[in-house]
């Protein structure tokens, strides 16, 4: 089926924002259902969480890879297009693939395209494609919260991880941990295994464990009970040091890269425990593999040229911080920021003041971008560029060869600089 099939299938999808209506996930589900239960073809891995969704996700699923599995996996936002969103293994989706299963799918329930949501679509032709080329397992990560986001049309999944939980999309979620988590936490069923991310507001784990005797699950493992403590970070990742002595590098810059890999290590236990994995050293394997486009990746050196996709008020200063850390004597931190309006947009700003330079650019995104211009007037020095690569390339100008330059502050800014 030729592209443009699938253009003017996603033309026709709805493009509005509909996570908060819990209504959607039963219409889902019905699909689900009527389509011969895809969800139910393969063994899940559910994610939710703020922060950490990308690396843990893509963590276990190389693991899962290394013990020779057919392993799918769904993750969001896409860097360059939505098909990027659904891969196994390293491959996409086709648009061919994705317009035939979504002609079916229309088929079988007799829907039209702007029956859902983009990201439903995605969601749900991504579900018929797994089971199609017959995955083993999946690693499903939610898109916004849990309760009512698309993912959770899915049966019980075998395990719900939850990474780390902060304050971002809250007009949608709740204004408080508690709520987030709340929210998130129903992503669990009954008799699935739940692992929660270390370093969690107490409020987060509390209401996690609340939520997981509620809906009978099979228990609780807490991913700090895994111990690993940093020893040495360079500009190609850190190396850790497990309670047994045994080293694991992290090739994942950012000390929160750690808490993602206690966490995978978490589940790798589970999955060598149940059979799925045979060591974890092809957990270990995989931290020292995996390198996700966007998320603290160096994409330059001489300048050293960073790229970060942290949006959040949890994120974005731990990029800043983590490039602190590895500068040189001397070393100034030069920052491309660009930010979505419906963020935080002031306390972003206000971390964006403490690097030594800052250009500001608006993110490609046709409604949801904050307009340089004002987060211009919201930084103090700021200088004004017309894009990404320009602040890219000004910042490139400037710096000495000690200093840093790092872009971040959405995926939508980043994307025009990633291969």
């Amino acid at each position: 089926m030729a592209t443009v099939d699938y253009q003017s299938l996603r033309v026709s999808m709805d493009h509005r924002m509909l996570a908060a209506d819990p209504k959607r996930v039963e219409a889902l589900r019905s699909v689900l259902h009527q389509i011969g239960d895809p969800d139910l073809a393969f063994h899940v891995i559910h994610i939710a969480g703020t922060n950490g969704k990308g690396s843990t996700g893509a963590f276990i699923a190389q693991a899962l890879r290394n013990a020779g599995h057919v392993v799918g996996h769904f993750a969001s936002p896409a860097i360059h297009d939505e098909l990027d969103q659904s891969k196994i293994g390293s491959q996409s989706i086709a648009d061919s693939e994705y317009a035939t299963l979504m002609l079916q799918i229309m088929q079988q329930a007799q829907l039209s395209p702007d029956a859902f949501t983009d990201f439903e679509w995605d969601v749900l032709v991504t579900l018929a494609w797994f089971a199609q080329q017959h995955c083993d397992w999946v690693v499903l990560e939610a898109g916004l919260g849990g309760a009512t986001d698309a993912t959770n049309a899915i049966s019980a999944p075998d395990l719900a991880v939850f990474t780390h939980i902060a304050l971002d999309h809250t007009a949608i979620l709740g204004d408080t941990i508690e709520k987030i988590a709340t929210n998130k936490a129903q992503i669990i069923k009954a008799g699935t295994q739940v692992v929660v991310a270390s370093h969690q507001a107490p409020e987060a784990l509390t209401t996690i464990r609340a939520v997981a005797q509620a809906h009978h699950a099979a228990g609780v493992i807490d991913a700090s009970d895994v111990v690993l403590t940093p020893m040495t970070t360079i500009w190609t990742g850190t190396s850790a040091e497990l309670a047994n002595g045994r080293t694991v590098m992290v090739r994942m810059l950012g000390a929160f890269q750690l808490a993602n890999a206690q966490t995978a290590i978490a589940v790798g236990q589970w999955l060598v425990a149940n059979h799925a994995l045979t060591s974890i050293s092809q957990v270990f394997d995989a931290l020292k593999t995996v390198q996700l486009p966007g998320r603290m990746e160096v994409i330059q050196h001489d300048p050293i040229v960073i790229v970060d996709a942290g949006h959040n008020p949890d994120a974005f200063p731990q990029a800043l911080g983590q490039v602190r850390q590895l500068l040189p004597t001397g070393g100034r931190l030069l920052l491309v920021a660009g930010f979505l309006k419906d963020k935080a947009v002031a306390e972003l700003a206000k971390i964006a003041q403490t690097a030594d330079q800052v250009w500001v650019t608006t993110p490609s995104h046709p409604t949801r971008a904050l307009a340089g211009e004002q987060l211009q007037a919201m930084i103090p020095g700021a200088q004004f560029v017309d894009s990404v690569q320009a602040g890219r390339n000004a910042a490139v100008a400037a710096a000495k060869p000690e200093d840093v330059v790092l872009v971040a502050g959405s995926f939508y800014l980043i994307g025009g600089l990633l291969p």
